[in-house]
């Protein structure tokens, strides 16, 4: 009997295991991942049976390959991805340098000083609340068309997000810091380099990450309404054409970008610089910075 008994319920135990694996599998980050990509490819391969505007996977995949290998796209404008990506990248440095040094000086200020804190934080507010969208119109307005309206886009729309972050890491640093260094008459530009900017790596980091990706969305837009070369171009030209996969083909180009720069060269950045700590403290220190802006972190409150 046991050993019948044994014999029936082994399959029925396997099965048990097998479904136990399949499902740590799926839930595991690698798996989750893997799933939603997934899900996203079926619900886009299902929306472009519906309707008939929006360009199947092959269809993009098609029109990506020709444009990557300078191929014919039916007797319309050739590949030339590259220097139309080059055009964008020089103008998203330019203009996320612009930002960052704009946004750490002004974070810094408004962190360390209760005047700069009371002065400018309702403006710092509007302007986080300002979309790249709004940005790029302004620009195109005040520069015309060419470089100008792009790179100030990226660095306007870009810097608050750097300044919040920053000004979030100042106020955090404990107050008796600052009163042991006032009080041994440690000079302003000690305090900083030595004091001030350590404390606030880790929200730098979250500033960059942020500017990075809100920057790269504001010089998109900016080339998509004044500009005459350049990723944000090249996506209006298919648009205008009538050519929705090359159209998608662009956007997916623009978004695998951000990502692999994210992951592969920002993410990294951060956990050598933070390997002595959890990486997951940094970010959730980074959601942290910009959603916090109450009176009780003010410069000078404990």
């Amino acid at each position: 009997m046991t050993s019948n008994s044994t014999e029936l319920h082994s399959p029925q135990m396997s099965s048990a295991k097998s479904s136990r694996s399949l499902g740590a599998l799926l839930t595991s980050v690698g798996g989750a991942r893997v799933t939603s990509y997934a899900i996203g490819l079926i619900g886009w391969i299902i929306l472009a049976e519906i309707k008939d505007r929006v360009p199947g996977p092959w269809k993009v995949l098609n029109f990506l390959w020709a444009e990557l290998t300078g191929g014919s796209h039916g007797g319309v404008l050739r590949g030339e991805w590259v220097e139309h990506l080059l055009f964008t990248l020089q103008r998203f440095g330019i203009g996320l340098f612009i930002a960052f040094l704009a946004g750490l000086t002004l974070g810094i200020l408004i962190g360390s000083s209760r005047y700069f804190h009371d002065l400018m934080n309702d403006t710092l507010l509007v302007l986080l609340a300002l979309p790249a969208v709004i940005w790029a119109f302004l620009t195109v307005i005040w520069f015309g068309l060419g470089w100008k309206a792009p790179v100030w886009t990226v660095a306007l729309s870009a810097a608050p997000f750097v300044a919040v972050n920053v000004s979030h890491g100042v106020r955090a640093i404990t107050p008796e810091l600052h009163l042991m260094s006032t009080s041994f008459a440690v000079p302003r530009t000690k305090r900083i380099r030595h004091l001030v900017l350590p404390a606030l790596t880790g929200h730098i980091f979250a500033g960059l990450r942020f500017a990075v990706i809100i920057g790269w969305n504001g010089v998109l837009l900016a080339e998509w309404f004044g500009s005459a070369e350049g990723v944000g171009w090249r996506t209006r030209y298919w648009y205008d054409a009538n050519r929705y996969e090359g159209f998608v083909g662009w956007v997916a180009m623009f978004i695998i970008f951000i990502v692999l720069l994210d992951r592969f060269v920002l993410t990294p950045l951060q956990k050598h610089a933070f390997r002595w700590r959890d990486i997951r403290d940094v970010d959730a220190g980074s959601a942290a910075g910009i959603i916090e802006m109450s009176e009780k972190d003010e410069p000078g409150k404990a």
